[in-house]
């Protein structure tokens, strides 16, 4: 079934919104959780609000609820069940495992400052745990393969990569609920009832940003049952949203500074997902095409990351004390190179991206014709 005009512009708008996440997680990671501690005026609400990383993952979990089940929940012919899981777990790892086998070449090479960058910048419990292992290839292919989706995050090729397993089980669950909505009459209450469970508290709190996985499936379930998105925005509800998506990224922010729990985090990312739908100007600036690019690149943007830390910026930090010149200004320098240069790294990345979308295209089940038997 083909989209709709409004359908086709929310999916560019939702692209956008993706690449600007991904921009905000490398700021998150490159200023916040870097520099953070050894210059704490950084830890401010301004970038705070700019690289929210706990937010960003919440719009990438809620954004994958909405894109995989939008145009599932208007069909009964959806293709089989265990064919698009197959196509799902592929579109992932493949590119997972590229930048995996980077990681453990990189290590190999000793090409890694990470451990002697920790100590300057006073992050030995998150820096300093970096590569902290002896690489090994077949290692690393497991991990690439299957390890990323079980593996505890610092006990890895790509510490970051814990959202993977989020993923790739957050879309077996959503794409299983929205495979046939005969066997799912009551989809409103499963979603949920799922979203109320990944909510519960474990020991692994950052599980709970998990629940905006169900809740972009129910804004779509929502959207198909015509009781939201039924029309393009008016003016007054335009700018409503306008204010609203303001607002909650500033919020955003200060939960990140206050609160542990990442379910304020949650509740802001979808509320800023729908807002984001809703205000015309935000559309426009999602639309552009610095926006448009972005959004192509936030996969691999988010998965080049690590090796740019590891390597380059560290470098960067180690070269900067030892010659006394590190300071706070230094090291928004350093930030904004290694930024960039995560930028370049996806740019680059993007043969292997284009390579697993064609290839997930033809992954179809063998079909077997059996010859017509005549009587002899």
């Amino acid at each position: 079934m083909g989209l709709a005009a409004g359908d086709s512009k929310r999916l560019t708008t939702m692209d956008g919104l993706r690449g600007w996440a991904a921009l905000s997680v490398i700021v998150y990671h490159t200023v916040w959780e870097t520099f953070g501690i050894v210059y704490p005026q950084f830890r401010n609400i301004a970038v705070a609000s700019l690289g929210d990383g706990r937010l960003a993952v919440a719009i990438f979990f809620c954004l994958s609820g909405y894109v995989l089940t939008l145009r599932r929940w208007h069909r009964t012919d959806n293709p089989d069940l265990l064919l698009v899981l197959v196509r799902r777990y592929v579109r992932l790892t493949i590119p997972i495992l590229a930048i995996v086998l980077v990681a453990w070449a990189l290590m190999s090479l000793n090409l890694t400052a990470a451990h002697s960058a920790a100590v300057i910048v006073h992050r030995k419990d998150w820096l300093g745990v970096f590569a902290d292992f002896q690489p090994d290839l077949l290692g690393a292919i497991r991990f690439g393969l299957v390890g990323v989706y079980w593996t505890p995050p610092y006990e890895s090729y790509g510490p970051f990569l814990w959202t993977m397993a989020i993923e790739l089980f957050g879309s077996l669950c959503v794409l299983a609920i929205s495979h046939n909505t005969r066997l799912f009459r009551e989809a409103y209450s499963i979603l949920a009832l799922l979203l109320v469970l990944t909510l519960v508290p474990t020991t692994l709190d950052f599980l709970q940003l998990a629940a905006c996985f169900p809740a972009g499936a129910l804004i779509a379930l929502a959207q198909r049952d015509g009781l939201i998105f039924r029309s393009e925005p008016g003016p007054l509800t335009s700018l409503a949203a306008s204010i609203m998506l303001c607002t909650w990224v500033v919020a955003a922010g200060a939960f990140q500074m206050i609160f542990v729990s990442p379910i304020p985090s949650a509740c802001a990312g979808t509320v800023i997902f729908i807002a984001a739908t809703r205000s015309r100007s935000a559309q426009r600036f999602l639309s552009l095409p610095v926006s448009h690019f972005l959004g192509r690149i936030s996969f691999p943007l988010y998965l080049v990351q690590y090796p740019v830390i590891i390597t380059l910026m560290s470098w960067l930090i180690v070269q900067l004390d030892a010659a006394g010149l590190l300071n706070p200004w230094t090291a928004i320098g350093v930030a904004i190179i290694a930024g960039a240069a995560c930028i370049l790294s996806a740019w680059a990345f993007m043969p292997v991206e284009r390579f697993t979308l064609a290839l997930v295209k033809r992954i179809e089940w063998p079909r077997f014709t059996r010859r017509s038997r005549t009587a002899p």
